[in-house]
């Protein structure tokens, strides 16, 4: 078939990626996601698995190679990671995978549908996961580790649109902490916490808590106000801003002293000045 006879009435925009992406029902009675790139389209279903079909007879690669494993687990060979691993040719299946999901979430995002938006970075983070514990090749794993920390950016965005759709500002703003603080463990866990302070994703999500909690009017816990100071602390250290961190320091030690106080309330201790 022609693809204009499909996109004849529906032009690439170069400005607003939004225009870009649409849903409709298709032939087979299902919801489709259709993203439109410069020379044609692309077309996913809108749930399960984006091209519709089951790999190995599964929902997905990655249901596939849940249940490899869980044989392999019932047959007592956990404890050999070589006896129960993932080689290379089906890492390569879940990484393909991935990318397609990855793709679609990206167009669900932008058509405003945050539901399945956050299912597919699930999806995708569940898949680095196995890839990480089970991939046979430990450096081929860890390539693909660097795609986490968008993924956590996408999933926590997702998380907080959709429960602000909800009214659940409280969720929103939990969900900016869940991501800011997967994001901070990522770098300590890959010892690059001196990449911390310049990660662009740690930013965003910073950056779009503060706009909900000066629009909301939502205050911090005591647990979120002292790890927001602890690690403005240490990216002050790394920068050799000794006299922030110093400031710093000081509002810790306020903080930790009022929480020793008792009988003051959340409203009584504030925040420290």
């Amino acid at each position: 078939m022609d693809l204009d006879i499909v996109v004849g009435d529906w032009p690439y925009d170069d400005d607003e990626d939004a225009n870009n992406v649409r849903k409709l029902i298709g032939v087979d009675g299902r919801q489709k996601v259709q993203l439109r790139i410069r020379t044609g389209l692309i077309q996913w279903n809108a749930d399960g698995r984006p091209d519709g079909r089951a790999p190995h007879g599964y929902p997905s690669v990655l249901d596939y190679c849940r249940s490899l494993l869980a044989q392999g687990e019932a047959l007592n060979l956990a404890a050999d990671r070589s006896s129960n691993a993932l080689n290379s040719d089906l890492v390569e299946e879940l990484a393909e995978e991935m990318f397609d999901y990855y793709r679609r979430g990206r167009a669900l995002f932008l058509l405003g549908d945050y539901r399945r938006a956050v299912s597919d970075s699930v999806h995708n983070l569940s898949v680095l996961r196995l890839i990480r514990r089970h991939g046979a090749d430990v450096a081929d794993a860890f390539s693909y580790e660097r795609y986490r920390v968008c993924l956590l950016l996408d999933r926590a965005r997702a998380q907080m649109l959709l429960n602000l759709q909800a009214g659940d500002v409280r969720g929103a703003v939990d969900a900016l902490n869940r991501g800011i603080k997967e994001i901070e463990d990522f770098h300590s866990e890959y010892e690059l916490e001196q990449e911390l302070a310049d990660s662009p994703e740690r930013q965003i999500l910073v950056d779009l808590r503060r706009s909900l909690r000066e629009k909301y009017s939502v205050p911090l816990t005591d647990d979120e106000l002292m790890l927001s100071l602890k690690v403005e602390q240490e990216i002050a250290i790394r920068r050799e801003n000794y006299e922030m961190a110093a400031r710093l320091r000081d509002k810790i030690n306020s903080l930790r002293q009022r929480a020793r106080t008792p009988g003051l309330t959340q409203d009584q201790r504030g925040a420290p000045r």
